[in-house]
């Protein structure tokens, strides 16, 4: 498929320090997953493309997506700094660690702050996913699942979040959790509808052009 039909999406990764986004994120562009990460700064951004298929009208059409992922701080000091990056997001998942209560509790606090860069989720075009990470860890060195998936799925509803399902950034593979994408991004463009920035800054760029032309000649 050309790069004049590709549709451009931009997906962001929050949640507390720790719960697994940066694992998420390497494993996704890389392929690799590594037991130490140093904690992000600021963010990090790497573009994906992915074929997926989506359905309109009873008729299934496959169509490429450039996908704008990004990985961001969770530490509380820093959370000035990720509302930056927010902006014009069109899909958040936020991630919380299936063995850590305080990550999960601290769902509420992301949403709030989602909704006083962006606006309300329900009202705005683009979708909070909530996904549960590090289920590899349940039962290993005495860790315990402290949050159940009912309890999740329950939580989404409250908040009219997607549930975006459990995963794991070292037992899952690249392609396992590229698949997970692909279903969020049936998700997306069922709200956003398709989103091409390339074409929409050229038309912008055409306009001031012509502006300049009629100025010029006045």
């Amino acid at each position: 498929m050309s790069e004049e039909n590709k549709i451009e999406y931009k997906i962001i990764l929050l949640g507390n320090s720790a719960v697994g986004k940066t694992s998420l994120f390497k494993k996704i562009i890389t392929g690799e997953f590594s037991e130490k990460n140093i904690s992000t700064i600021g963010m990090d951004r790497r573009t994906i493309q992915l074929d997926v298929d989506i359905q309109e009208n009873q008729t299934t059409t496959t169509k490429s997506f450039d996908i704008s992922l990004i990985d961001t701080a969770g530490q509380e000091r820093f959370k000035s700094i990720t509302k930056s990056y927010i902006n014009g997001a069109d899909c958040i998942l936020l991630i919380y660690d299936v063995t850590n209560l305080e990550s999960f509790t601290n769902v509420s606090g992301w949403i709030n702050s989602i909704h006083d860069t962006i606006g309300n989720h329900e009202n705005s075009k683009y979708l909070i996913i909530l996904i549960g990470n590090k289920i590899d860890l349940i039962g290993v060195d005495g860790k315990e699942r402290v949050i159940e998936e009912d309890e999740a799925k329950s939580n989404c509803e409250k908040n009219k979040l997607v549930w975006g399902g459990e995963c794991s950034a070292k037992t899952f593979s690249a392609d396992e959790l590229k698949e997970l994408i692909k279903g969020y991004i049936k998700k997306i463009y069922a709200k956003v509808g398709p989103k091409d920035m390339k074409k929409q800054v050229v038309k912008k760029i055409s306009t001031k052009k012509k502006k300049r032309r009629v100025c010029f000649n006045f």
